[in-house]
């Protein structure tokens, strides 16, 4: 006889078509209604997310106690245990962590429960990183309904991740049954499936509602009618995957879902890019300025921008399928965190910084902060304000800038942020070694010396040709940009050409930006756009004469040119959108900053920006791993990082801040950078998507900005490559604080760290919760085993990683050990 698991629940949006005072009423009433209905019927109600216990907690305490009881009794079953039903593609591995450690602390905290089934209905698709994430939180199978465009070997199958992990995994089509309609349903759902073991999603969702008088009384009818045949029991996911032994098994990621998600809505993916670096970062400076005695760790504080980046990774937030209600909502929570991190980094930096010796006269001490864990050797930029205004057109201020051992540096001056034309504030670049996650100090001086005539800048095609050591190894480094078009024309490393050297779309370079037809919709819902969200391309145009705001400008020219590197802008438009591109190339590395101000004008576009390489494949970062991106034009989602191979050697790889989505084929890489869409514009049958009578809000509208960084690099530094684009030095002018002042003269504990495997990456380290110890999490984004020390504050221990294995070690101030599992 087959066995039917039936599990209600009701799926709560807290943010999409309504802003979240909406969503928190809805939580309010489906959860009373279904506190009231297990009073009157033995059935089990199953929810999830943080998010929405918090407001029945808050806005009704005597609910909330109700709901406790029914937990202990049986018939009310925590679901999932995460913060909320996030993104599953987007988020960093570390964030991931955070959405099952915090769902997991509250639910242990106010219910005593930790679910051991994880739970995502509605997401666009799922990391193949995910396996080892869920087993290491203590969690062994997964429900989803959306398991992508791939096909799957089952409904029910071991999910494999790329490091080996596996979890079980059940899928249905739909998470809901409409109102008086679930007997019905259910009954059409279980017949003719093969499984002796069968579960089925049911209640009112999509706005809330759960069960209702109605379809339970129906549900006991049913029961009745099938059995013998089949035997229905009210259940949990738990009680389902005890009983569930799958045969077949998938190892490659869940994807896609509905692929414009992974490029509607910019400025909320940027954020989020932003807020995930910065909060690792801060918490790796505020966990060694408090081991070194000078702050006391900000737990709560931190703990407070941790829930801020968990409630904008919201699957309808992160992904742009929201009103525009909610993309406000998103930065809003982006915004907090900032303003709390920035205001942390700046705590911990000065109480570092307090303990430098004072400036001596006429020095203006520059300390730098490097929040990687090994010496780096790097580019630094810092502005600052000199002590008085020069105002004279014959003499201007010369800098000179030495690192501790009076060596001089050279410096490289450049545009500052403000348009003050007067000789005061100053910004530089210098390339310097950086002590490892410490500050190191440079001593900067200023005279005067006599205005000479401003060099001629050449013009016409920017070549560059220099000699880079890296790892020890003369490499020859040869860059082209074309001035008639504004495109890379070459990139050619120790005599290697990396890029195609075949026109595509008429035009032959690097970095060309494209105008595609497109629709208002932002999930990307239709069959064609499985394949391929866009048509007709169109490549963008150097303009004559640059208009709009970008008037006054020619259409190419040199902007910056020194002893770090060299800089050039241009000028593209194509229909009413305009877009400026720089090209930073350095001097004493392989990298080639690319920045992009793009002013959007035109609705119903996608933009991408064609890079035509002789790649063969092309690879993206995943949650804790690496993994192989689709080939043939459909559109791809990876995190910081995209990287072409070509035979045996070093990748090209492309590192961003925030931009996830991408087609790759025939060699050339696309990066999908922006879409006209319209907010929350929903295909429904044949009609039309948004209404033609009236104006509609649409999204990304003005300015955007863009970062990415091109190189050539070992498959194997890409995550540490990766992390250092997304985690520059910080650097400031900072007069230390004098003897007897706040800080100066506080004790200091000896503070180290050490990883002897460069490329096995200090994710972040944190303090415990609950604990004096602090933790520390490392990531071998590699498919190669690697052996490793790692030494903190005097305590060693050896490590073996596995392929795209991430580890947790504890230290509590006297033993450094590996732990288990990633929640501790």
């Amino acid at each position: 006889m087959k066995e039917v698991h039936l599990i209600c629940n009701a799926h709560i949006d807290p943010i999409w078509q309504w802003e979240w005072e909406e969503g928190a009423a809805a939580a309010l009433s489906t959860f009373r209604s279904a506190v009231d209905l297990a009073e009157e019927f033995d059935y089990i109600f199953c929810h999830n997310e943080v998010t929405l216990y918090k407001y029945i907690a808050e806005y009704a305490p005597a609910l909330f106690a109700r709901i406790k009881k029914l937990v202990r009794e049986g018939k009310w079953h925590i679901m999932g245990g995460w913060y909320l039903q996030p993104d599953c593609n987007m988020p960093s591995g570390e964030s991931m962590v955070r959405q099952i450690l915090m769902g997991h602390r509250y639910f242990e905290e106010n219910f005593g429960v930790k679910p051991t089934t994880a739970i995502n209905f509605d997401s666009f698709g799922h990391s193949s990183g995910l396996p080892q994430i869920l087993r290491k939180c203590g969690q062994d199978s997964y429900i989803i309904t959306r398991p992508g465009s791939d096909p799957i070997p089952a409904s029910q199958f071991w999910w494999e991740g790329v490091d080996g992990s596996r979890v079980k995994v059940g899928v249905r089509s739909t998470y809901l049954t409409h109102l008086g309609t679930a007997a019905r349903d259910i009954k059409n759902r279980i017949k003719n499936r093969p499984e002796d073991t069968i579960f089925v999603l049911w209640g009112v969702g999509n706005h809330g509602g759960g069960p209702s008088r109605r379809d339970l009384a129906d549900i006991e009818a049913l029961k009745k009618e099938l059995e013998g045949e089949f035997t229905i029991i009210h259940s949990t996911p738990e009680q389902f995957f005890a009983k569930l032994d799958p045969k077949a098994v998938h190892d490659k990621a869940l994807r896609l879902v509905q692929p414009g998600c992974y490029t509607s809505m910019y400025r909320i993916k940027q954020k989020h890019a932003e807020l995930e670096s910065t909060l690792y970062m801060v918490e790796k400076l505020c966990s060694m300025a408090a081991m070194r005695g000078l702050i006391e760790y900000p737990e709560q504080e931190l703990d407070e921008a941790t829930t801020d980046l968990l409630n904008m990774e919201f699957h309808d937030v992160l992904p742009g399928t929201c009103i525009r209600a909610g993309e406000e909502n998103g930065l809003q929570y982006a915004d907090h965190a900032l303003l709390i991190l920035n205001r942390l980094r700046a705590r911990a930096y000065f109480a570092l910084c307090a303990a430098e010796p004072r400036a001596k006269e006429g020095e203006y001490p520059i300390l730098v902060y490097n929040p990687h864990p090994y010496e780096h050797e790097t580019e630094i930029v810092c502005e600052m304000m000199m002590a008085d205004q020069n105002w004279r057109d014959d003499i201007h201020s010369r800098l000179r800038l030495f690192d501790a051992s009076g060596k001089e540096l050279p410096l490289q001056l450049v545009k500052e942020e403000s348009c003050l034309n007067l000789d005061w504030r100053k910004r530089f670049v210098f390339r310097a070694s950086l002590k490892p996650m410490d500050v190191t100090r440079f001593s900067l001086y200023a005279d005067y010396a006599p205005t000479e005539a401003a060099a001629t800048r050449q013009s016409g095609d920017v070549v560059m040709d220099c000699t880079v050591s890296v790892d020890g190894k003369e490499l020859q480094k040869h860059v082209e940009i074309d001035a008639k078009t504004g495109l890379l024309r070459s990139y050619r490393i120790d005599g290697r050409e990396y890029l195609s050297e075949k026109q595509y779309l008429g035009k032959r370079g690097g970095f060309l930006p494209v105008f595609y037809k497109d629709n208002p919709d932002p999930w990307a819902m239709s069959k064609e756009q499985e394949t391929a969200i866009g048509s007709d391309p169109v490549p963008f145009a150097l303009m004559d004469a640059p208009d709009g705001p970008f008037a006054g400008m020619s259409g190419f020219r040199i902007i910056e040119d020194g002893p770090i590197y060299t800089a050039a802008e241009a000028f593209l438009s194509c229909e009413n959108t305009k877009l400026r591109i720089e090209y930073d190339i350095y001097k004493h590395t392989l990298d080639v900053d690319v920045k992009m101000d793009v002013f959007m004008n035109d609705a119903n576009r996608m933009l991408r920006l064609a890079l035509p390489t002789a790649g063969e494949r092309c690879l993206g970062q995943t949650a804790f791993g690496t993994e192989e991106l689709f080939a043939d034009g459909r559109e791809n989602v990876a995190q910081r990082f995209m990287a072409l191979t070509h035979g045996e050697g070093d990748v090209l790889a492309l590192f961003n801040r925030g931009t996830y989505g991408s087609i790759f084929k025939d060699g050339v890489l696309s990066v999908s950078m922006l879409r006209g869409i319209t907010y929350c514009g929903h295909p429904i049958l044949d009609r039309p998507i948004i209404p033609t009578d009236r104006f509609v809000k649409k999204a990304d509208m003005g300015e955007r900005n863009f970062a990415f960084r091109l190189t050539v690099c070992p498959k194997a530094a890409l995550e540490r490559l990766a992390t250092e684009f997304n985690l520059p030095p910080y650097a400031c002018n900072v007069f230390p604080a004098e003897a007897g002042l706040p800080g100066a003269d506080r004790p200091q504990t000896p503070f180290s760290i050490a990883i002897s495997e460069r490329n096995v990456v200090l994710v972040t380290m944190k303090k415990q919760y609950g604990s004096n110890a602090y933790l520390l999490r490392l990531l071998n984004n590699d498919g190669v085993s690697k052996a490793c020390t790692v030494t903190l504050c005097g305590r060693e221990i050896a490590l073996d990683f596995g392929k795209y294995e991430v580890k947790t070690l504890r230290y509590d101030g006297a033993v450094l050990t590996e732990e288990k599992a990633l929640l501790i």
